[in-house]
């Protein structure tokens, strides 16, 4: 048993959402993360489709703890992209009251001038779908990634504390600082930056060396998972920690695979990864104390 909420982003296990609700009861995982099932992103589903996976999971006996969306991965300035991805948003919303899910995660525009420069902007366009989320009660939660504006955890606290939402608050994935462009260290500082802000906790790692950037199972890269546990025991973290594993054993994901990951061709060997990137997430959180057999 965990002193933490586990959970598992379902198609780096496999498409088949049946598969991926065996693999999260084997390991004694508690929840579901759903980004797409069925080579198709959750907005591009039809009403049937989502019940059938709503009527699925319950039955599963497990929950649904967030929806990962492509909400503003897109062009800043573009007034026909920002359309689509308001619409998407409320979409997701939707979609999200109809499986009883309270936190959707979003993004900060593709990357293209200095950040400074594009702020005001970046936190316009949120402030923007802050109210949709506010009224439905659910929280949108902002991660940090390499292509997009907020590359890091400090750049994803300058956008929260601007917005000023109660529904805007920050995903924390120490894993993405390792391709952060400005070279943020994961844990401490990233962790440090956000903390107050933190809902929602991804879960991946990697090895940085002069040759490039190896994703690589949990608890086997360059993030002090260690530390982080720790600090998370010490707080009370009380969120879900979702295992993203984001590296296959015999394949390397390309950066179009990792910018936009969705289908079958993203999900093609997810399931040995995955497995041994939970079998090392439970080492490491039976080592610091927080998981008994």
């Amino acid at each position: 048993m965990s002193r933490f909420r586990l959970g598992i982003l379902t198609d780096e296990v496999s498409q088949d959402l049946r598969e991926a609700i065996a693999f999260a009861k084997h390991f004694g995982l508690q929840a579901l993360e759903l980004r797409s099932v069925d080579n198709q992103l959750l907005h591009q589903m039809e009403e049937g489709a989502i019940e059938d996976i709503r009527l699925l999971v319950e039955q599963s006996g497990l929950s649904i703890c967030g929806l990962s969306a492509p909400i503003f991965k897109c062009e800043l300035d573009v007034e026909e992209e920002l359309g689509s991805h308001i619409a998407i948003a409320q979409q997701y919303i939707a979609i999200a009251q109809r499986l009883n899910v309270s936190l959707i995660r979003g993004f900060s525009f593709w990357a293209r001038d200095p950040f400074e420069e594009a702020l005001p902007r970046i936190v316009s366009q949120i402030k923007q779908i802050a109210p949709y989320f506010e009224q439905a009660g659910i929280t949108f939660v902002l991660e940090f990634d390499p292509s997009v504006y907020a590359s890091n955890a400090r750049k994803v606290a300058r956008i929260v504390d601007e917005v000023g939402s109660p529904a805007v608050k920050a995903l924390y994935d120490p894993g993405n600082d390792l391709w952060d462009p400005d070279g943020e260290l994961p844990y401490p500082d990233g962790y440090d930056f956000l903390e107050s802000r933190i809902r929602h906790i991804h879960l991946k790692d990697a090895m940085k060396s002069d040759a490039g950037i190896e994703a690589v199972a949990i608890g086997s890269g360059q993030v002090d998972y260690r530390g982080l546990f720790r600090r998370l025991l010490d707080t009370g973290y009380d969120g879900y920690l979702v295992v993203e594993t984001h590296y296959r054993l015999h394949s390397v994901l390309t950066e179009e695979q990792l910018k936009r990951p969705m289908g079958a061709s993203f999900s093609d060997g997810g399931l040995e990864a995955s497995e041994q990137s939970v079998r090392s997430l439970l080492d490491l959180l039976r080592e610091v104390g927080a998981y008994e057999t």
